[in-house]
């Protein structure tokens, strides 16, 4: 066979504001390229509520469309630049949301309560059914509206509910989707909070990347640049804070930052609260997301992003929905771990919780 005969797999992670593809060598199950990039959806809005929104008014044609052009784009170049015959198959994973506008499926029913989908189930196509170079093309399942199959395919890789002791999982994006597992009571409970874009660069001025944003803020916090309201100091209230000479941080992008990690502690301690699992006892919690690779935990607690108990237990495992969907590729076990997990799952609702929200009012301070 000459190499332009030789196809390949190709995994992609669609998440709210980013897009992540690796190409997969079918013989070895190594990595032989890997794209990424700014999702072009942001278009039609920052989060998924705002995709949401679009959709129901008329607009889910130009957000298929221009999902649909992205992954064509990636595969396409996957197909160019390795001289290949083509993609045998594609195992897309991603939040619930972007996967129905992935399939051209209205979203529009996720915007309110019941908060329903059209599916959740994996699904396939034949990569004709979407106008997609690939020959097979696999959507990964998913929990409820907003805990998606990206949150499974995290939890599979890990193999949470194969632990012998209380563990964690929160992926850290767009959406703060997170899982405790109880292991006395064999109980696996998730939730999702809307943490904004904020840790994926986006909503935010300063130009300095997530990782290096929070770290300023712990920053400014040791220096009493800004006070434990988020308030900046009265010589930076206006013109903000020079990090460097070309990145300053100004009063708005502190208030983005105490939004998103308000939402995001908050729903940790929530879910804790409704396993009855304490934070002290969990002994590992799994932090994944694109973040994860760069985040200082010791500052992420310092600045009220994590508790402390969960840092002190923490493992960085990166984009496990792109691991997961790589993995899925190569091990014929994958898919039937996801369903398993979704079977023993419950969802907690936080929208009507009032420790949340009284939670998520507190932990705005800094």
């Amino acid at each position: 066979m000459t190499y332009r005969e030789k196809t390949a797999f190709a995994a992609i992670d669609i998440g709210t504001t980013t897009i992540q593809a690796q190409l997969i060598d079918p013989d070895t199950g190594k990595p032989l390229d890997s794209l990424s990039g700014l999702s072009k959806q942001r278009s039609f809005g920052a989060d998924v509520m705002s995709r949401i929104s679009a959709a129901q008014n008329g607009k889910l044609d130009g957000l298929f469309l221009t999902i649909n052009n992205q992954v064509e784009v990636i595969l396409k170049t996957f197909i160019l630049k390795n001289n290949l015959a083509g993609i045998e198959k594609c195992v897309i994973s991603g939040n619930t949301t972007m996967l129905h506008l992935f399939c051209h499926t209205d979203p529009s029913t996720m915007g309110s309560a019941p908060y329903k989908c059209v599916f959740l189930n994996e699904r396939n196509f034949a990569g004709s059914d979407l106008s997609l170079p690939a020959d097979h093309i696999t959507l990964l399942p998913g929990i409820s509206a907003f805990v998606g199959a990206d949150v499974v395919s995290g939890l599979a890789l890990i193999d949470i509910t194969r632990k012998e002791q209380d563990a964690f999982f929160v992926d850290i994006g767009t959406n703060g989707e997170m899982a405790v597992w109880k292991n006395g009571e064999k109980r696996l409970l998730c939730c999702s909070t809307a943490a904004g874009p904020c840790f994926e660069e986006a909503e935010i001025s300063c130009g300095l990347t997530a990782a290096d944003f929070i770290d300023a803020i712990a920053e400014m916090k040791r220096k009493s640049v800004i006070d434990e309201t988020g308030a900046l100091a009265d010589e930076y209230a206006q013109n903000g804070y020079p990090v460097t000479e070309r990145n300053i941080i100004t009063q708005k992008d502190v208030r983005q930052f105490q939004l998103a990690k308000s939402a995001l502690y908050s729903g940790i301690r929530t879910l804790c609260k409704t396993a009855k699992v304490k934070p002290a006892d969990i002994k590992t919690a799994y932090i994944a997301g694109g973040l994860g690779d760069f985040l200082n935990l010791e500052n992420a607690a310092y600045v009220g992003l994590l508790p402390r108990e969960i840092a002190a237990n923490a493992i960085v495992c990166g984009n496990t929905s792109l691991k997961g969907a790589v993995q899925s590729l190569i091990d014929p076990g994958f898919l039937p771990r996801c369903r398993e997990i979704i079977a023993s799952s419950e969802t907690v609702e936080l929208s009507n919780d009032k420790f949340f929200a009284a939670a998520f009012a507190h932990n705005m301070y800094i």
